[in-house]
């Protein structure tokens, strides 16, 4: 069959000794199926949808004319049907990028669909540029080819399509923009406006959630062949929606067939306008619903008139304004698995050729992540505990969740706890709780709660979703598989729920919110941002809870709102006693005493998030015993007589120093030497603690008042202070301190003792060369001397 892209076959051929190539076609031209077919020895096609590459795998086998897995495969989660002797062999960015090792093998390596500029798209971009010795070609049907072809200093072939007129109509009336709201029965009229317009209808909804509920709601309908396409269904199941109907067929689909498919007898496209997108918000990634761009739109648009004329029908309003272009990845999701996927190919991402560069705070903010999460070192680069993250199909918190679990002996429970937090929407949809059957939120744990529905729920009995049950019991069995356990845990098999708490704090302290009183309402939190629970948290009715360990949070107003609100989702109660018994928080010194002349007493708090969680009276030891020791000896009840000294020698220095800054002085030897910088007392105490090597409370009994007198400034320094610039002025009838301000050049003698309410004669005073006097008497302040 002659497809458009046939047309470049002469030039492609050309340019076969080309290193990098750029190649941009419509969709529907060819390139996908004919482009690895053309290049020579092993080719690696890089798809970013396991749809896709299941579907062009079968497709490329079927024009070879051999079995699928034999000279063409693919590989994607949990399946692979290609061996070590594929030519051919289509897979998904993530995998590639954790046997990147082994990309060096392959003569040709094709990066697809680059337009949908995924973070780990972009990261293999920036790899292949750096580190590939083979071929690259980089291809797509929107992308700007003269752009990325300067990016790789590469030939750009620009191919043609075949053009049939398509009518876009949009929906009249509510809402203006793409909205969820509705959905079914928005799709319904859609259906009914389009009836005779030929060819199959292809629906574009943002989930398996909201495909779900469509085709329970067209399920009643006679006239149309309802089939349903997602990136989790089986080979067989997706095949559906390509084999022939003897009914309309009405494929109802996530944006999985918005690039690289062809579906053939698509006729007409009906468009929800929403996608679901990760977006980044105050150190978190949420997954939200949001209208699509004008390029994604007119991606979809193009699904309809393959072959033919097509109507495109959107459901929103012809006045909606979207955005331009859908905005990379890069510059709008978290870049922890971009930053901890380059560090596990031994590279900084700051250092590779990006198309588009990833903003500094969004990457600092990503490696003080991995660090906490122990995934990197304080330099970036990876750890032992990094490389085992990054070989999870997991978010880096979630992975690290389970590895904590493992050690904690709570693996299993913790495995279904994220299965049901990978599927990323409510588990639980009725509001109220079940008047019959186990109310599995009745122990007010959302945790419990969540690992009980997995094992043992209903839809029906305990008001689950079903399309969510279904995502977290297939996750389980994955995960559960790749840990070498049992497809499934018992019915009423026991949950360790404090050891999942143990193993929550290990990944990360910070999932632990205590409970903050605002008036009648309850916040919570763990030392940042306060947040709320989420009404479907079982939590919502729990009393007296001092705590929670959060596995999930969700955000409202990212996408379609306005203010974003963070609300926990999934959350477990615990007690501040067993916080403090598993170590969490930090000791701080509550009070002191000292008993007799060298026993110290301290009164200690563990605190976290400004929350005590204990406290408890001990000889103390490590950081809060010297904390201790500087509390005694700044309050005097420790060497009061040696602290005198230490204030008094402090101070000549600071003015030593203040002195010999201000170029006051000048020319009298005395002031030589001066130091530049003089700590403050409290400084000096704890530094001289640390000089000391106090370990504990009981290492005063090796201390003198000797150990805490500050050094002396030099007796010529002394007698020169002593004379010009003295701390104090004794007039005979009156007394005054010397306060010195040298960035104002001025010394103002504040009277502490007398009955004088004028100024003394200048002929009473020191000189204090080259400073301003002022004297201060009661209320009354006056100038005496300007600078001499």
């Amino acid at each position: 069959m002659d497809l458009p892209i046939h047309a470049l076959r002469a030039e492609f051929d050309r340019l076969r000794d080309e290193r990098r190539l750029v190649v941009s076609a419509p969709t529907g031209s060819g390139k996908s199926t004919e482009i690895p077919r053309w290049c020579e020895g092993r080719v690696l096609v890089v798809e970013p949808r396991r749809v896709a590459c299941r579907a062009l795998a079968q497709r490329v086998a079927d024009l070879e004319g051999v079995p699928l897995g034999s000279s063409v495969g693919y590989r994607v989660k949990d399946e692979k049907r290609a061996s070590d002797d594929t030519r051919v062999v289509f897979a998904t960015p993530g995998l590639v990028l954790r046997a990147w090792e082994e990309v060096a093998r392959v003569d040709t390596l094709i990066l697809d669909e680059l337009h949908e500029r995924s973070l780990d798209i972009d990261l293999l971009l920036g790899l292949a540029m750096t580190r590939f010795k083979g071929r690259l070609i980089v291809m797509s049907a929107t992308v700007d080819g003269d752009r990325i072809g300067a990016h790789l200093g590469a030939p750009h072939l620009r191919g043609e399509g075949r053009v049939y007129p398509l009518t876009i109509q949009h929906l009249g009336g509510e809402p203006l923009l793409p909205d969820p709201r509705g959905l079914e029965s928005r799709v319904a009229l859609a259906l009914d406006a389009c009836r005779d317009a030929p060819g199959d209808v292809l629906v574009f909804l943002p989930g398996k959630a909201e495909i779900a509920e469509c085709a329970r709601s067209l399920g009643a309908r006679r006239d149309h062949d309802v089939v349903v396409l997602h990136g989790e269904l089986a080979l067989d199941d997706q095949r559906r929606a390509f084999d022939a109907s003897t009914r309309r067929k009405v494929i109802l689909s996530t944006n999985v067939a918005e690039t690289s498919l062809t579906i053939p007898g698509v006729g007409v496209v009906i468009d929800a306008g929403l996608v679901r997108q990760t977006r980044y918000h105050q150190g978190r990634g949420f997954l939200t619903l949001v209208p699509i761009a004008d390029d994604s739109a007119a991606q979809r648009a193009g699904r309809a008139g393959r072959t033919g004329p097509g109507l495109v029908i959107r459901l929103w309003s012809a006045s909606a304004r979207l955005a331009a272009v859908t905005p990379p990845e890069v510059h709008r999701e978290s870049l922890v698995p971009m930053v901890l996927g380059a560090a596990a190919c031994g590279v900084r991402l700051e250092d590779l050729p990006l198309l588009d560069p990833p903003r500094d705070h969004a990457l600092a903010a990503a490696r003080g992540e991995l660090i906490a999460l122990g995934a990197l070192d304080g330099a970036g680069t990876i750890t032992e505990r990094g490389r085992e993250l990054f070989g999870l199909p997991l978010d880096a918190p979630l992975g690290r969740l389970l590895i904590e679990a493992r050690a904690a002996g709570c693996l299993e429970d913790a495995i279904d706890l994220v299965a049901v937090l990978t599927a990323n929407r409510p588990l639980f949809v009725a509001r109220d709780r079940p008047a019959l059957g186990d109310d599995l939120r009745a122990a007010a744990c959302d945790v419990t709660a969540c690992i009980r529905a997995l094992r043992e729920g209903s839809p029906d009995t305990h008001g689950l979703n079903r399309v969510t049950l279904e995502l977290a019991r297939t996750a389980s069995k994955r995960l559960r598989r790749a840990h070498g356990l049992p497809p499934q845990s018992g019915a009423g098999a026991p949950i360790e729920s404090e050891r999942l708490v143990r193993a929550a704090i290990a990944a990360d302290p910070r999932c632990i919110h205590v409970a903050r009183a605002r008036g009648r309402a309850v916040t919570w939190s763990n030392g940042g941002t306060e947040i709320d629970l989420g009404r479907e948290s079982a939590l919502t009715d729990a009393k007296n809870v001092e705590a929670i360990a959060v596995f999930a949070t969700r955000a409202l107003g990212l996408g379609l709102q306005g203010d974003t609100t963070v609300l926990i989702t999934c959350a477990t109660p615990v007690s501040l006693k067993l916080l403090a018994r598993l170590g969490l928080g930090r000791d701080r010194l509550a009070d002191v005493t000292l008993e007799g002349r060298s026993r110290i007493v301290a009164k200690v708090e563990r605190v976290h998030a400004r929350r005590v969680l204990e406290t408890r009276e001990e000889v103390p030891q490590g950081e809060v015993a010297r904390e201790a020791m500087a509390t005694l000896l700044l309050r005097g009840s420790l060497f009061h007589a040696a602290m005198i000294t230490t204030r008094e020698r402090l101070a000549a220095t600071s003015l030593w120093a203040g002195l010999a800054a201000a170029g006051l002085g000048t020319g009298s030897y005395e002031l030589d030497g001066a130091p530049t910088e003089v700590p403050a007392i409290e400084a000096w105490v704890r530094a001289r603690i640390e000089a000391l090597g106090v370990e504990g409370a009981d290492d005063l009994a090796l201390l003198s008042p000797q150990d805490f007198e500050a050094p002396d400034v030099p007796a010529p320094v002394r007698a020169y202070l002593d004379k010009q610039y003295p701390r104090t002025v004794d007039t005979g009838d009156a007394k005054y301190e010397a306060e010195y301000a040298m960035n104002a050049r001025q010394v103002t003698l504040r009277m502490v003792r007398g009955s004088r309410r004028e100024p003394p004669p200048t002929g009473y005073l020191p000189r204090f060369p080259g400073l301003r006097v002022v004297v201060e008497t009661g209320k009354t302040v006056r100038v005496v001397r300007e600078r001499g």
